[in-house]
């Protein structure tokens, strides 16, 4: 059975997991990502038994519409796709600390960025992460992939996600963050997991989430619904939440 949890956090500060309580960031990052099976009369995950690609040369196809023909990439990789390697789809402000403090935990870890265009693919060089674009056509598969681009600038969302899905090779998890618009709540109280969500055809934007969501569980995938992400970041750090 997948997952979907609810939670409260702001970056460098601390989550509100139900019903796992308190974590900070680093925690729950961990928590999700690299723990394959939990047990808990609240909480299941379901790892798929899909077969996990060989461990060859990991090569991306990439095209452009603006630059020369379709052309084979190969990425510079230790012997391909390692069990610990990482694959951030909108690596901005959230997706970046995640790639932090999961080189912390792996040290010799690889983290792959897919962005949708190559305006910060410098940036994320610097930081350890090889970027990739959206046209990029991986040939082999993640054991970790996290979803952390938003639905606004894209026509179709769930079709991203589907994308993405399909770059899981099924081990390890694969997590989408999705936010706490689908919950139907008006007083500021507290929801978890269980809570009542917005009726389909209220709100565009929640649609589209839910629609996301739908596609996560499908493939055995994790979703987080987070809120109050951003609230400690300063003007300049907002101006940066993600690399599209």
């Amino acid at each position: 059975m997948a997952t979907i949890t609810a939670a409260t956090c702001s970056i460098g500060i601390q989550c509100n997991f139900e019903p796992l309580k308190h974590h900070n960031f680093n925690s729950c990052i961990k928590f999700y990502l690299s723990i394959p099976s939990i047990s808990s009369p609240n909480f299941s995950f379901h790892k798929l038994s899909l077969h996990t690609m060989p461990a060859n040369s990991f090569r991306a196809n990439a095209s452009s519409s603006i630059d020369a023909p379709s052309e084979e990439l190969e990425a510079s990789s230790r012997g391909g796709i390692g069990a610990n390697d990482l694959l951030i789809v909108g690596p901005g402000v959230l997706g970046c600390l995640v790639a932090e403090r999961w080189r912390e935990e792996y040290p010799g870890c690889q983290i792959f960025g897919q962005t949708m265009t190559t305006d910060h693919h410098d940036e994320l060089i610097k930081m350890g992460i090889n970027p990739s674009s959206r046209e990029t056509k991986f040939t082999s598969k993640f054991p970790y992939v996290i979803y952390c681009a938003p639905p606004s600038r894209t026509e179709d969302y769930p079709g991203d996600v589907r994308d993405a899905a399909l770059k899981w090779s099924g081990e390890g998890s694969f997590l989408f963050t999705s936010s706490s618009a689908p919950y139907d709540c008006s007083d500021n109280g507290s929801v978890d997991e269980d809570g009542p969500i917005v009726p389909i055809g209220r709100s565009p934007r929640t649609d589209i989430l839910l629609k996301a969501e739908e596609v996560v569980l499908e493939f055995g995938g994790c979703v987080v619904r987070l809120a109050g992400l951003y609230i400690s970041l300063d003007t300049d750090q907002r101006s940066r939440v993600l690399f599209m």
